[in-house]
């Protein structure tokens, strides 16, 4: 005899009227997003990674190379660079592999005259991404809270400068994010409902999302935890074991079918043992298989490559800033630090009172949902913060839609309140996200009141939380403006100044401070990673690349700098020192 069925959840019904408005709302919040971030995309240089990026995803669409640089999937960089397959972009010839600085400066040398136009066209492809999670935040919060949070939800994530500058660039976080959300959504709807199409869904999704960053490898143990956490002992529909294992292993190979064919299906499958890997984790964990290390692998040979390189990069040293302190081993809580300096307030207030809303919030649908979003997002950012390579916030870019979309369920239990005040207050607290964006177009500088602003952000963070070579076009204008013709320029980028008609120099390095007591008169444009103290490369004039050491230009933390370029270069004028008076006796 079956067993009864279990009652169902209650739906909530809306009025045609106010899914209209519910959907106009919407399409508002992702035209402020797509707006302001076009503008971006127009007025920003080419940012330090970007200057591989596009041209990688280019290299991969007319060769099916991926080898150019491997270190990111291919997925988000063939995205961006659809225009320019599209378009006529020339990518040059016998381009070598993992070699990003001849990528990027062959490529700006065969397209100089529409350099900039064809970033911006990637850009605007990489935005429609961002603006894509937006959309899925809203479809997923009015599913799983009410249509007030799918609007909050989709408003936290459209209105946040985090999300905004990560959006604008042609780099592939904001297509992480977006897949590795998007697998978890599918992977929810088919635990409310397990039918073939969902298991296929997200299948498909978990296939493409390991496409787009190596973090999203953190999916595949993720995938059937949280799918046990929505469905142990809920109330849902039962699903049978052989049902259960069938979709499992439909979906498991959706999943490397995806995958593999984003690599074209080159040099797939292969065993471990045919790789020379440079990783030492890679190494010992290759050698503890054993045996099973000579069995072949379904997974693409490009992204074990592009995996072990970046890992055995991870492995290395780098320099880590957190309040005033540099740091070879990172900070256990960056990321956290992070947060609290970069969130806008109203963000953060929107954390809080959806972490006050779960604990008063009854239900057992509303724990699981709360475990799920809470568990991954806090493992993902536990996972980053073990790496000691935390060069800015957008490395756990993937727990915000889970944080964002926790935070939303406040905005139903106020908006189901029966007083009046309930609607407005939503409104309010939406509509205040956007006092995040008053500094547009610095969002890639963004900084909270607390932390001191664009002024005082520098003091907490750097890299790319702070300044990625995003403002040399506007040093220029500025420099234009104020009609100076030469300048001593220590740019944090891979660009060369010198594409752009940059007179310059580098200025002295700190060795020769010392021994002369200051720099020579004149003006001076310093990134400020590197008036910071930042170690790493530098353009010379000739376009040559040379390396800086630790504090090689932070003696210029003694002046004070004439003006901030969109909060990431300090321009300084250091003038001819005055001789002292000296009196005549008798006088």
């Amino acid at each position: 005899m079956s067993s009864p069925r279990p009652t169902p959840e209650p739906v909530r019904i809306e009025p045609a009227r106010g899914t209209r408005l519910w959907c106009i709302a919407l399409l508002l919040l992702v035209v402020a997003h797509v707006s302001l971030g076009l503008d971006c995309a127009r007025r920003w240089s080419v940012t330090h990674d970007e200057f591989w990026h596009l041209p990688a995803g280019l290299a991969a669409w007319r060769e099916g190379r991926f080898d150019v640089d491997n270190l990111n999937p291919p997925l988000t960089r063939l995205w961006d660079a659809l225009p320019l397959a599209i378009g006529g972009a020339v990518l040059p010839a016998g381009l070598p592999a993992d070699d990003a600085f001849i990528l990027g400066d062959r490529f700006l040398s065969a397209n100089s005259a529409e350099y900039h136009n064809w970033y911006a066209w990637a850009r605007s492809f990489n935005l429609m991404l961002s603006a894509a999670t937006g959309v899925l935040l809203a479809v997923w919060g009015r599913r799983s809270f009410g249509p007030a949070s799918g609007l909050a939800a989709a408003g936290l994530w459209l209105l946040c400068p985090i999300t905004l500058s990560s959006g604008a660039l042609v780099t592939p976080d904001s297509g992480g994010a977006l897949l590795f959300c998007a697998t978890l959504f599918a992977l929810s709807e088919h635990a409310r409902n397990p039918r073939l199409p969902a298991a296929l869904a997200a299948g498909l999704l978990l296939g493409l999302a390991q496409l787009t960053k190596f973090t999203n490898v953190l999916l595949f143990p993720a995938v059937p935890l949280v799918w046990c956490v929505l469905r142990w002992r809920s109330e849902l529909p039962r699903a049978g074991a052989g049902r259960v294992l069938t979709h499992a292993i439909a979906a498991s190979a959706v999943a490397l079918l995806a995958w593999n064919a984003g690599y074209l299906f080159h040099e797939t499958p292969r065993s471990l043992d045919q790789f020379e890997f440079r990783s030492l984790q890679v190494q010992r964990l290759v050698g503890a298989i054993g045996p099973l290390a000579r069995c072949p692998v379904p997974i693409p040979a490009d992204y074990l490559r592009g995996f072990d390189r970046q890992r055995a990069i991870m492995e290395g040293s780098h320099p880590v800033y957190l309040d005033g302190v540099w740091s070879l081993q990172g900070f256990p809580n960056y990321y956290v630090y992070a947060a609290g300096y970069k969130l806008p307030h109203a963000t953060q207030a929107w954390l809080l009172f959806g972490l006050l809303t779960s604990l008063v919030k009854r239900g057992r649908q509303s724990w699981r949902i709360n475990a799920v979003l809470l568990g991954v997002a806090v493992s993902l950012i536990a996972v980053a913060s073990g790496v000691g390579m935390q060069l800015g916030i957008r490395y756990i870019l993937p727990a915000f839609p889970l944080l964002y979309l926790f935070a939303s369920q406040a905005a139903q239990a106020v908006f189901d309140l029966r007083a009046r005040w309930g609607k407005p207050i939503v409104a309010l607290g939406i509509l205040a996200l956007a006092s995040g964006l008053r500094y547009h177009p610095r969002h890639i500088a963004y900084f909270n009141e607390v932390s001191g602003g664009l002024a005082q952000g520098r003091n907490h963070l750097a890299d790319s939380n702070l300044d990625w070579g995003q403002d040399l076009r506007e040093l220029r204008e500025y420099l234009e403006t104020q009609q100076i013709e030469q300048i001593g320029l220590a740019y944090f980028g891979m660009f060369p100044p010198s594409a752009l008609g940059f007179d310059y120099s580098i200025p002295p390095r700190a060795a020769q401070v010392a021994a002369i007591g200051r720099p020579p008169a004149g003006w001076y444009a310093v990134s400020v990673n590197f008036v910071l103290g930042r170690p790493h490369t530098i353009r010379a004039p000739d376009n040559s690349i040379e390396r800086t050491g630790y504090q090689e230009f932070g003696y210029f933390r003694r002046y004070q700098p004439v003006v901030t370029i969109g909060g990431s270069i300090d321009v300084y004028h250091i003038e001819v020192p005055r001789r002292p008076r000296t009196s005549v006796p008798g006088q």
